[in-house]
């Protein structure tokens, strides 16, 4: 038979809602939508503009970095593990510490996982919510035992059980797969056994205090200060449906090869429109000029880089419309302006334009 304190906490435990696990699962989706969006979360230009965890980046000031991993992930069974982990283990550690306590204990044992991978795999970027899924699970497992006394009995002991046995085999699973930060699941495991043994649990009809209202929106305003800082350092693809639909193309090629053929393609098809304004042979005109359509069309598909390369390609895809627009006049009329210098009214700014290509590629090789 069940005591009645056991069937008090038990309908405590259940009757409190989850609102903040189930909050960080749909902010997860979210950021991962976007990071498809914009080029893909497999795609490193896109990563590192999103705020994954990167010492170097990390050491020249963007401390963002330390919170941002926490909610990035690489690839769908990336995001698809993580987000059943937090939607199985993250509504149990809020039913029982309630929803400020639960979002600091997230926050700090994700954080702890990205500082931890920081200290441990220094040239290696890395992201994932498994840092702070694996501080949950060493909440629950000291929980389990610093309250074995006062807790249900055969609660205590199904999550002692069922959580060692979960955390052995995603270890093990970690220590085989190279790919897997399992620095960032043990700083995350230690730091959410360590905040357990100090951080109380909400008992049964405790209500949360002004206090834990004011913690709760301090870290929220840390989670948007952090993508806040993203969101101002962003030079990364911009968003766009076409990014996603790409993936799914016959192209076997990368986005970074796909642009470079555009832009070479376009500079190629702006030169050949010059020697022909500048030779004034009308059949050598049209066949340039369906040179620069073709590279108009190119450049109007071409992936979504950075901020500075999207704008070099929108400025080559601007000249090139209204170099088209040109030579077409001149088709009509048989008749060139007079009134710049080069072969074209375009040739001044397009020499301005390779010069700020130059520049871009030079600031890429310094990198």
């Amino acid at each position: 038979m069940i005591e009645q304190h056991d069937l008090d906490f038990i309908r405590a435990f259940w009757a409190r809602r989850a609102v903040i696990a189930y909050s960080i699962f749909a902010l997860n989706i979210i950021i991962f939508i976007l990071t498809e969006l914009a080029g893909g979360s497999m795609n490193d230009a896109t990563m590192f503009a999103f705020g994954v965890k990167s010492n170097f980046h990390i050491n020249n000031g963007e401390i963002w970095r330390f919170v941002t991993p926490i909610f990035l992930h690489f690839g769908l069974l990336h995001i698809a593990f993580n987000s059943y982990a937090i939607w199985i283990v993250g509504p149990q550690v809020e039913k029982l510490y309630g929803a400020s306590r639960f979002l600091l204990l997230y926050i700090l044992t994700g954080i702890a996982g990205v500082a931890a991978s920081y200290w441990y795999h220094p040239e290696t970027p890395s992201a994932g919510a498994s840092g702070a899924v694996f501080g949950l699970f060493g909440v629950l497992l000291v929980f389990s035992l610093r309250y074995r006394k006062t807790i249900p009995a055969f609660f205590s002991k199904a999550l002692g059980k069922g959580i060692l046995l979960t955390v052995g085999i995603n270890l093990v699973i970690g220590y085989m797969i190279p790919q897997v930060d399992n620095s960032a699941h043990l700083g995350g495991l230690i730091a959410g056994g360590l905040l357990a043994a100090v951080v109380p649990f909400q008992r049964p009809g405790e209500i949360e205090g002004k206090g834990s209202k004011v913690l709760q929106a301090a870290l929220v305003l840390l989670i948007g200060a952090s993508f806040l800082g993203v969101l101002t350092h962003y030079n990364g693809p911009g968003l766009s449906f076409g990014n996603v639909t790409r993936r799914f193309s016959q192209s076997s090629t990368s986005p970074a090869v796909d642009f470079v053929y555009a832009i070479d393609n376009g500079q190629q098809a702006f030169a050949r429109s010059e020697e022909s304004l500048s030779s004034g042979n009308t059949r050598d005109l049209a066949t340039a000029r369906e040179d620069v359509a073709d590279a108009i069309v190119l450049l109007q598909h071409v992936p979504s880089m950075s901020r500075q390369a999207d704008q070099l390609g929108a400025e080559l895809l601007e000249l090139l419309q209204i170099q088209y627009a040109y030579m077409g006049e001149v088709e009509r009329s048989g008749k060139q302006r007079s009134d710049f210098i080069g072969s074209s009214p375009q040739t001044s700014r397009f020499t301005r334009w390779k010069s700020k290509l130059k520049k871009w590629e030079e600031s890429l090789r310094a990198k």
